[in-house]
């Protein structure tokens, strides 16, 4: 009987473990800022299909464990929800790493980590194109040095007086060039160059992707896309075959609105990865443009699509702010999260009537610099706000958005309130706050790891912080080496 008992116990054990509630991923011993309310600080989290199962102390938390697990041991760092930047121009940022400027450098090693850089966000078998490198060739890296931070990313780099050029191993044998030297000139240079695609800074899906790996790097784990190009095909693409590291909601101009309405795209429409159902027009000056920017707020409005709106400047946003009012007069009363992007240099009244009619201030510290903006007021009306950086026209680092908020003398927010609108804020911005944004069971497992704790480091030092670790839906995408 005893033995029957016994199995019985470690049946149930097993079938608890391996078939309903062993972790996929367990990250121990850490520093966790929930940025939920309810329980704000945990040592231990745990991650099953995605999301999280688990959230407490690590002793609790082992328990989950199988054979199978992934443990990450924090070591006692800061782990908070993964950022989510609301405002970006998503294959812009990729764009970044198409060409790598190297007139600058004066040294091998400069080169070898320049390259080692871009090769570690581009997708493989992208090529890698460049110039300006005005090193002599007894100060080149060889081409086994080159071969090392290149192997799979074919490498093209003009030298300065473009008569030659540097490449790596996987460029000379895509065009069956036989050398050990990393420098060709003439027709063996110009047959490497007729290599690279005609496509290659428009292939939408290369340039997600880089973006994507970037993303990952800094700790960004959702991204608003206010660029208006359309992507959601590529985008359930890349992410359907495991190559999308980043959320991603997708925006198209309130000129093609007429387009999503007849898609009958409703706000925040997709799945986990990839939504839209967003539009995104700018502020007028003339009258004839702001009758069109009141009538295309309401029709898209209408149709239920959710309304962004750049606006700087005093006169910028007391328009939109008309224009939205009267667009939610004219189609009564919903949870339409009507947004400002930048909502920058607003005066008194208009912070007022953010929170009186429910917009959102998609703001970007970064981009105009500490101080340029009242924080403090804006915060202090109990409007929502979401951050993001407007990259890739500035860094798309989050701690330098945060860093700008929090030291902006007398307009400044505390660093709680600047995390909270890099993550939670920017998840109610696109309708996902039930999903991200906190780390409490039942949300998506998005989180990052930092270097140092923002919340108690001298907040001067917040921009000197990197990302050590990112998990997106409990996988690792991102580990600093």
């Amino acid at each position: 009987m005893k033995t029957l008992l016994a199995t019985l116990l470690v049946f149930i054990f097993l079938l608890s473990v391996d078939g309903q509630t062993s972790a996929d991923l367990i990250l121990i011993n850490a520093n966790i800022r929930t940025m939920d309310a309810r329980a704000p600080r945990a040592e231990a989290i745990a991650t099953r299909d995605g999301r999280i199962i688990a959230v407490g102390k690590t002793n609790d938390i082992r328990k989950l464990a199988s054979d199978k697990t992934r443990v990450i041991d924090a070591g006692g760092k800061l782990v908070i929800p993964g950022f989510n930047d609301a405002h970006v121009h998503f294959t812009a940022i990729g764009n970044r790493f198409s060409h790598l400027a190297l007139k600058d450098v004066r040294t091998k090693k400069e080169v070898l980590d320049r390259i080692a850089f871009y090769t570690s966000v581009l997708p493989r078998s992208r090529w890698l194109l460049g110039a300006g490198l005005s090193l002599r060739l007894d100060e080149l890296p060889t081409l086994a040095e080159i071969d090392a931070v290149s192997a799979h990313n074919p490498l093209y780099i003009y030298f300065a007086d473009n008569s030659s050029a540097f490449v790596n191993s996987a460029a000379l044998r895509l065009a069956k060039i036989a050398t050990t030297s990393p420098v060709i000139s003439g027709q063996s240079a110009i047959n490497v160059r007729r290599l690279v695609p005609i496509d290659y800074e428009r292939n939408a899906a290369e340039l997600a992707e880089t973006a994507s790996n970037y993303a990952a790097s800094l700790g960004v784990t959702s991204v608003q896309d206010v660029h208006s190009d359309d992507l959601l095909g590529v985008l359930n693409t890349l992410a359907e075959s495991g190559r999308l590291k980043t959320r991603v909601y997708e925006c198209i101009g309130i000129h093609d609105r007429k387009k999503s309405i007849a898609a009958g795209l409703k706000a925040a429409t997709g799945n986990a990865f990839v939504r839209g159902g967003c539009v995104k027009g700018f502020a007028g000056d003339t009258d004839e443009e702001i009758a069109e920017l009141r009538r295309a707020i309401a029709e898209s409005d209408k149709a239920g699509l959710q309304v962004m709106m750049h606006a700087i400047g005093a006169r910028s946003n007391a328009d939109v702010l008309d224009a939205f009012e009267k667009a939610i007069a004219a189609n009564g009363q919903r949870d339409r999260r009507f947004r400002i992007e930048h909502a920058a240099r607003m005066n008194a009244n208009d912070i007022k009537r953010l929170s009186r009619f429910g917009i959102i201030a998609s703001m970007q510290p970064h981009l105009f610099g500490a101080g340029s903006d009242d924080y403090r007021a804006i915060f202090d009306s109990k409007a929502f706000v979401a951050f993001g950086s407007d990259a890739s026209i500035t860094d798309f680092n989050p701690l330098f958005g945060i860093h700008a908020a929090v030291n902006s003398g007398s307009r400044s927010i505390t660093v709680e309130e600047g995390v909270r609108a890099y993550t939670l804020g920017s998840a109610y911005a696109e309708f996902q706050e039930k999903e991200k944004g906190t780390l409490v069971v039942g949300k998506l497992a998005d989180l990052v790891m930092l270097s140092d704790d923002i919340f108690t480091i001298d907040k001067h030092r917040i921009e000197k912080t990197h990302v050590v670790v990112t998990i997106v839906g409990g996988k690792l995408v991102f580990e600093r080496k």
